[in-house]
């Protein structure tokens, strides 16, 4: 809240205001430390001893980090994404000061059922449930490996 202030004065002095760039790099930042912290300790997880085994077999370090890595981290990955998706996807400070018509989130959308004149339940019902059919379709989606990215760490 107290960085709203001067993202909000840098987004209007450049003329960013209602633009969607602007929100993709502030929820960009907003999740790149719980992205890389997340997926320090799903990589950690990788064993060494595979890393060194496509070494030796001549594969290059590109190689080694698609064919090698990827899978065994894919849970990690889905885990990490699919909480990123939910934290963008779900934030409406930023929004809320950021846009008005043109670069409006779902739950800035949501916001517009509530009126001088009153509630609009039912509406708004009905449209909540409309905005968090992604987020629930990418969650039945990622199940498996989302089961299994959060259970990574857990035990050693």
């Amino acid at each position: 809240v107290a960085a709203l202030l001067p993202i909000y004065l840098f987004a209007k002095t450049f003329n960013l205001l209602d633009n969607v760039t602007v929100l993709a790099v502030l929820y960009t930042a907003m999740n790149l430390p719980i992205a890389v912290w997340m997926m320090r300790s799903f990589l950690a997880e990788v064993p060494i001893e595979i890393i060194e085994a496509a070494s030796m077999d001549g594969a290059s370090l590109l190689a080694t980090m698609r064919h090698v890595i990827a899978p065994v981290a894919a849970p990690g990955i889905a885990a990490t994404a699919l909480i990123c998706f939910i934290f963008s996807w779900n934030e409406l400070l930023l929004a809320q000061v950021l846009t008005a018509i043109a670069a409006q989130t779902a739950p800035v959308f949501l916001t517009g059922f509530v009126t001088s004149q009153g509630l609009f339940l039912a509406q708004l019902c009905a449209a909540a449930t409309a905005v968090s059919l992604p987020v629930v379709i990418a969650g039945y989606a990622a199940q498996d490996k989302l089961v299994q990215g959060l259970s990574l760490g857990a035990v050693k």
